[in-house]
């Protein structure tokens, strides 16, 4: 008896049983995308784990600690970046008054390791990306008030005009919860910029930016680290101008809203650094997903601005012991960067003799 059988008839059942499989299927209801039904235009951001930062509770506000004064010794190195661009050794923080440290060697001149903006997403990209994970009618109402708000700021002339502005600003649903709108703070003539993530409550209450317990610290290091006067030397403001509710981080569609207010401040103030505070504010300029552990520790350009990432002072001042003076020379290291690129430490140095 022969066994073999007719290629055609193993086609034939091959195709029978792909056949039922798909009936199968199809009548179980499964589907290759699921519907985003009714989702609203701010959608939450799911926490990074491997950030290197924990989320702060209470906004710009932190749980009581002590100043930015670490004590005597080694600065704890930065942590690794990719080997292109190895952070430099940071001086030891003393955070008395005395001349600022000399900046690294490296950090003098244009790092090797800055990062140029082409290396990343343009902006109209990610703005497609964030509407295309909405329901169309939603992507439509979420674009045009990323074109509102961009308009609006494009239209006024200086800084109080888009501090007005601002103030009036209801584009999406953080204004229903907030006392007032966060602005600035500081100097509209200052080289340095220091940029946040979103109002906490004791901001939201006075309308001016850092001014709890992470805004304490903050002033600490303009004051006793970098020497410089936070009223006149440096400017100060969010990504998002109002208090998110409960003090929970700021969404990815919120940000991409609110952006335009930030970008035309930066324009306006034109300082030669910034600094951002935390993964939100570092990854919101940079158009990165990245870590803040692989953003910080070197120099980036975006638009032919240098960027410093840090950590946020909110999250220093939630480590303990050892951790909080660990946290603490994170930040004093990667504001070293900062000060080499305004050459302050050069200046504070004339100055003393």
């Amino acid at each position: 008896m022969n066994d073999e059988r007719h290629p055609a008839e193993d086609l034939a059942s091959l195709a029978a049983g792909l056949g039922a499989a798909l009936s199968r299927r199809e009548r179980a209801g499964h589907r290759h995308l699921s519907s985003l039904g009714d989702a609203r235009v701010a959608l939450p951001m799911a926490p990074n784990p491997d950030s290197g930062e924990t989320p702060a509770p209470g906004g710009e506000t932190a749980p009581a600690a002590e100043g930015f004064s670490p004590s005597g010794g080694s600065v704890p190195q930065p942590e690794p970046t990719p080997a292109a661009a190895p952070a430099p050794t940071p001086a030891p923080p003393a955070f008395a008054a005395r001349p600022a440290p000399a900046p690294p060697q490296e950090a003098a001149t244009p790092p090797p390791g800055t990062v140029p903006v082409a290396d990343q997403e343009a902006p109209t990209q990610i703005i497609d990306a964030l509407a295309r994970a909405l329901p169309a009618a939603h992507a439509q109402v979420f674009l045009a008030k990323v074109a509102e708000v961009e308009a609006a700021a494009r239209a006024a002339h200086d800084l109080e005009e888009l501090r007005d502005a601002v103030a009036s600003c209801r584009a999406c649903r953080l204004c229903e919860g907030r006392t007032q709108t966060v602005f600035a703070d500081g100097s509209a003539a200052a080289r340095v910029m220091f940029v946040g993530e979103a109002p906490g409550a004791d901001e939201d209450r006075t309308g001016v930016p850092f001014v709890g317990r992470a805004g304490q610290l903050l002033s600490d290091i303009i004051a006793k680290g970098m020497r410089l006067e936070r009223a006149n030397d440096v400017y100060i403001a969010n990504v998002v101008k109002c208090r998110p509710p409960e003090n929970r981080d700021p969404n990815p569609h919120e940000k991409a809203i609110c952006a335009g207010w930030l970008e035309r401040q930066i324009e306006l103030v034109d300082p030669r650094v910034v600094l951002t505070l935390g993964k939100h504010a570092s990854g919101h300029l940079l158009e990165s997903e990245d870590s803040l552990g692989r953003m910080r520790g070197r120099v980036h350009e975006r638009a032919g601005r240098k960027i410093v990432p840090t950590y946020h002072p909110a999250w220093a001042l939630r480590q303990q012991g050892a951790e909080l003076a660990a946290a603490k020379g994170k930040i004093w290291a990667d504001v070293q960067l900062a000060m080499a690129e305004l050459e302050i430490a050069r200046e504070a140095d004339k100055t003393e003799r």
